[in-house]
C-alpha cells in the first residue's frame, strides 16, 4: 500500500503527527506533506476571524500543501491520500486527485468537531463532498457531516501513540516537577475552572499546567499551583507521575470523550473524568478508570483516591492493559481504518 500522508505536524507531541507515525507502519510507502506550516500567520488568523463571521473567505494555505499534493499525485500512483485536519486543503486540489488519479481513495479525519464551524473553514466545507471517505472520533455528527455531504462517515474511538504515550521511568526531579495529588494538563474552560476551584477550595491541592486564562488564577487558593502548558516527554511524564489525573471533556465540541481518555491511562495514570456513555464503555468504572458526574462526586472521589494508593495502582494498572488489549492505539485502530477504505473496493 502507498500512502500520501497530509497533516498538521508541529511538535512530537502533536496527535497529527503521531497518526503519520501510524500510517507509516501500517503501509509499504508513505510520503509527507505539512500542512499546517504558517498556520498562526497573520493572513491565516485573520481569514479564519472573518469565516467565524461568516463572511465566505477560504484561509490561505500559506504551506503551500495544495501545490505540494498536486506536484506528488502528477508524479505517483497512491492508494490512499489521508489527510488530517484539512482545513487548508482546497476543493480544486481534490478534483485533480480524481482526475488524475481516480482509483485513488481519498479520507478526511480530524480528532475535532468538524460539524461546528469553529473548527471548519471554508475550504473544508467546500471539499467535504470531495472524500470518499470521513473518520470523525464524534459519535454524535454522523448525520451532520452527512448532511455537508460526507461520504462513507464512520465513527472511531480516540487513540493513543504508543510510542509516546507509555510508562517510563521517573526521576526524583519528574516527581517533583510534574507529579502532585490531583492535576489537570490543558486549556481552560469555564466548567474545568469551576470543578477545580471547588476541589481547592475544599482543601485538595491541585497542579493545572496550562497558559492563557489559568494564569489569571496563580493566586486563586493556596491549593491551587497554576505552571506553564507542558509538550513532549513532560507532558506524557506528567499525565504519570500526578495521583491523579483529570479528564475533563470540551463542552464547546460536546465531546463524548478525548484524546487524554486514551493517552492518560496508556501513561500508566489514574484517570479520574467525566462520566459518559462512551468513556464507560471504553473503561469499565471502578476498575479501570473513576468517573464522575457532580463536582461533589470529583471531590468525594478525589479524597477516597488519594488516601488509598493500592486502589489507585491497580485502576491505573487496569486502565493500561485495557488500552493494549482492546486495541486503542494509534496503529491498530488506523489499521481498522484503512481497512474499512480497502474493503469497500
Amino acid at each position: 500500500m502507498k500512502i500520501l500522508s497530509v497533516g498538521w505536524f508541529g511538535t512530537v507531541s502533536n496527535t497529527s503527527l503521531h497518526r503519520h507515525w501510524a500510517l507509516e507502519k501500517c503501509a509499504d510507502h508513505v510520503d509527507k506533506v505539512d500542512a499546517g506550516i504558517g498556520k498562526m500567520g497573520l493572513s491565516y488568523r485573520l481569514a479564519y476571524h472573518l469565516f467565524q463571521k461568516n463572511i465566505p473567505i477560504r484561509v490561505p494555505d500559506l504551506s503551500k500543501a495544495n501545490n505540494r499534493i498536486k506536484l506528488l499525485v502528477e508524479n505517483n500512483t497512491y492508494d490512499v491520500i489521508w489527510i488530517d485536519k484539512g482545513v487548508t486543503i482546497n476543493r480544486s486540489t481534490l478534483r485533480f486527485i480524481k482526475e488524475k488519479s481516480p482509483k485513488t481513495k481519498i479520507v478526511s479525519y480530524s480528532p475535532d468537531n468538524m460539524a461546528l464551524r469553529h473548527n471548519q473553514s471554508l475550504n473544508y466545507l467546500q471539499s467535504i463532498p470531495y472524500y470518499d471517505f470521513v473518520f470523525t472520533n464524534k459519535s454524535y455528527i454522523l448525520k451532520d457531516l452527512e448532511r455537508l455531504g460526507a461520504n462513507n462517515v464512520t465513527f472511531i474511538h480516540n487513540m493513543y501513540e504508543e510510542t509516546f504515550h507509555y510508562p517510563r521511568e521517573l526521576s526524583l526531579n519528574d516527581k517533583e516537577r510534574l507529579g502532585g495529588d490531583v492535576g489537570f494538563v490543558g486549556a481552560w474552560e469555564k466548567e474545568r475552572c469551576e470543578s477545580i476551584l471547588f476541589l481547592v477550595n475544599n482543601g485538595i491541592q491541585v497542579k493545572v499546567f496550562g497558559d492563557g486564562k489559568w494564569n489569571e488564577y496563580k493566586n486563586a487558593s493556596p491549593n491551587l499551583t497554576v505552571l506553564p502548558g507542558i509538550f513532549s516527554e513532560d507532558y506524557s511524564k506528567a499525565l504519570q507521575a500526578l495521583k491523579i489525573s483529570l479528564c475533563f471533556l470540551r463542552k464547546m465540541n460536546f465531546d463524548q470523550q478525548t484524546t487524554r481518555t486514551m493517552e492518560i491511562p496508556a501513561c500508566g495514570g489514574f484517570m479520574l473524568a467525566e462520566r459518559t456513555q462512551e468513556h464507560l464503555e471504553l473503561f469499565e468504572e471502578g476498575k479501570e478508570a473513576v468517573y464522575f458526574s457532580s463536582n461533589e462526586e470529583l471531590l468525594e472521589s478525589c479524597r477516597y483516591y488519594l488516601s488509598h494508593e493500592a486502589d489507585r495502582k491497580r485502576i491505573a494498572a487496569a486502565g493500561l492493559e485495557r488500552c493494549k488489549t482492546s486495541g486503542y492505539s494509534n496503529e491498530k485502530t488506523i489499521k481498522k481504518m484503512l481497512d474499512i477504505v480497502v474493503a469497500h473496493g
